[in-house]
């Protein structure tokens, strides 16, 4: 067994009885908002930055005042000796503690939580060129076809891999795997078994009327964790899922270009890569190379994604997460040389059903080359 990373989660203890109030009104909660919400994670891990402990979790919220009455904290996030400061935006929950101790305790009404700082991980990312995902589930045959498309067109060197508590294997056991598949890249798997968060828009729609996506807080936690405890040595850092695959129109590398642009971040469109095709495919052992053609009727739109240099100088005034660098002036400008393929037949339809039932039509689905000649070149299509 390999293994992997300690995290020093921490829950709100039952006796205390409170809990995260929740953004959502209660008329825009559907049946299943109850169970998906994270109501009790404190924090997600606690960890050192520099000279800081960080304490990072989903936003505070109602939280954040009992936090500060423990004794730790209590007056350190005053004017003019403050050594305490609260980020609580963009779904971000964190607490800065400019601290050097190695444990801390935190004695409050939310519990008693004697906590170990985890050390920061940076080093064993630093000059990489890193592919990052939070993944459940997911085949690992499909993993590492990702891993090995983006070593062979966009030359990544490293991969992080937050495992959101899949249940087809273990953290360890993805981690060993993938290490055998590709020896001489850094690969390191987080196990983050913390509450994914009810969906938004129409996913999470109540009597037809979309919702915010204002409870999902995982994602964007695992984002932002990464950056801190892992990413900040890094050279660059691409986002993208296990069925998301980076293009260029000129043939370039997502992390090169991202290093000498004016912004050192590119954020891209995506565009949706459909199930049909000439040839029958099983969704039970279906690959990446598989998938190569679009649907000129598809009006369903892909959010775009990014890749960074990341700065700690900007870990304030920034937030990664999903789709969006929050806090930056570039984020509203999306790349005309590079697009993201998202191919629907590498789902475990978690979300909802992505398999396209319609028989294969030559007038309706038309291959995308692009897409087939850079599998080509990776390795995973046949010419």
């Amino acid at each position: 067994m390999t293994a992997i990373a300690a995290l020093s989660p921490c829950a709100i203890a039952p006796e205390s009885h409170i809990r995260r109030d929740s953004p959502r009104p209660p008329e825009l909660r559907n049946t299943a908002y109850a169970e998906q919400y994270d109501w009790d994670t404190l924090f997600y891990d606690v960890y050192r930055v520099g000279r800081h402990i960080v304490f990072q979790g989903p936003p505070f919220f109602n939280l954040l005042d009992p936090l500060k009455q423990s004794p730790a904290l209590r007056g350190k996030f005053r004017w003019p000796w403050r050594r305490a400061e609260h980020v609580g935006r963009d779904k971000r929950g964190e607490i800065w503690l400019r601290e050097e101790s190695d444990r801390i305790l935190l004695d409050n009404p939310l519990g008693r939580f004697d906590l170990e700082v985890q050390p920061n991980l940076s080093h064993l990312f630093a000059g990489c060129r890193v592919i990052h995902t939070l993944s459940r589930n997911n085949a690992i045959r499909w993993i590492v076809d990702w891993i090995g498309f983006y070593v062979a067109e966009h030359k990544a060197d490293g991969v992080l891999i937050y495992d959101n508590a899949s249940t087809d294997y273990s953290a360890e056991e993805l981690q060993g795997e993938l290490r055998s598949a590709f020896p001489a890249i850094a690969i390191h798997v987080v196990h983050w078994p913390f509450k994914y968060g009810p969906q938004g828009g129409l996913a999470g729609a109540v009597n037809g009327q979309e919702t915010p996506w204002d409870s999902d807080f995982c994602q964007t936690g695992s984002l932002q964790h990464a950056r801190f405890r892992f990413l900040l040595e890094a050279r660059s850092v691409l986002n993208a899922d296990i069925d998301e695959l980076v293009l260029s129109s000129c043939g370039r590398s997502i992390f090169a270009a991202t290093e000498e642009s004016r912004a050192r971040f590119i954020k891209f469109p995506g565009a949706w890569i459909c199930t049909a095709g000439p040839r029958p495919v099983s969704a039970r052992d279906c690959r990446h190379a598989d998938f190569t053609f679009r649907d000129r009727r598809e009006q369903e739109i892909c959010p775009p994604k990014w890749c960074i240099v990341p700065d700690p100088r900007r870990a304030k005034r920034e937030s990664w997460s999903v789709h969006n660098l929050f806090g930056s002036k570039y984020n509203r400008t999306l790349s005309g040389e590079f697009e993201y393929r998202h191919i629907k037949g590498i789902s475990n339809n978690w979300k909802y059903d992505r398999w396209e039932e319609a028989a294969f039509d030559s007038d309706r689905f038309q291959q995308d080359k692009a897409l087939a000649d850079s599998l080509i070149r990776a390795g995973l299509l046949a010419a």
